[in-house]
């Protein structure tokens, strides 16, 4: 019990990519308060801003998947939205507002802990050392448009599956980020899903970052006059 939580705080940071504590800090945002003048309308669901662990059983389908508080990150998602929008859109100064029905960030652990778990039962405390000290496999950050109808789908006991993931789009079963937006700006409102890997090259990833990343795509779903390519490489 103690291991996994232990491991359910340093999560922000393994999730996002990083085998060991960064020895930098979390990233910085000059100039974020220019975007002070958007108003974030948070139409969120309470729960989505508050820490989840939504099972400790090793059988449970919803082992070892947490929800991710806003405190999780300095800005919190909606704030970074808001200002990464502000860049992004110049219309939005004549529409100063963002409509922010769903923002929140899952973390799955489910194969990385399960490993540990048997590694434990066959070879102790020195395996799990040893397993943890193992480079992740890497992937790519995937973002699909969805339809918003799937928050109201997997609403309550079924939230965990959000957290789910194919074979295709992890082949090898990295602990991973899925993070969700739903937010309303300049007459359109668009959903989108983002599943976030270990990231090649970017081995002290902070989860903030990760978040990062899955909002420039987001934005990218937009069509707009000005729409850039924002889309995270």
């Amino acid at each position: 019990m103690r291991a996994l939580k232990y491991l359910l705080v340093a999560s922000p940071l393994i999730i996002a990519g990083c085998a060991s504590q960064p020895s930098l800090p979390p990233p910085e945002f000059p100039g974020i308060e220019q975007s002070d003048k958007i108003v974030i309308h948070d139409q969120r669901p309470s729960s989505e801003s508050e820490k989840e662990i939504f099972s400790l059983l090793v059988t449970s389908s919803a082992y070892a998947i947490y929800r991710m508080p806003d405190t999780a990150t300095k800005p919190t998602g909606p704030r970074l939205l808001a200002h990464r929008a502000y860049e992004t859109f110049p219309e939005l100064s004549s529409q100063p507002a963002i409509n922010v029905h769903h923002f929140v960030t899952y973390a799955n652990l489910q194969s990385q802990l399960r490993k540990s778990s048997l590694v434990a039962g066959l070879t102790g405390p020195i395996g799990v050392a040893i397993l943890s000290r193992q480079e992740l496999p890497v992937g790519e950050v995937l973002t699909t448009r969805i339809d918003s109808s799937i928050f109201d789908k997997t609403a309550g006991d079924e939230e965990y599956t959000r957290a789910f993931f194919s074979a295709e789009e992890n082949p090898e079963k990295s602990p991973v980020n899925l993070i969700y937006i739903d937010a309303e700006m300049l007459g359109q409102r668009v959903a989108s899903r983002c599943l976030v890997p270990p990231i090649e090259g970017k081995p002290n990833l902070f989860l903030v970052e990760a978040i990062d990343m899955c909002i420039a795509n987001h934005l990218a779903l937009y069509s707009t006059d000005s729409a850039k390519e924002t889309a995270a490489k």
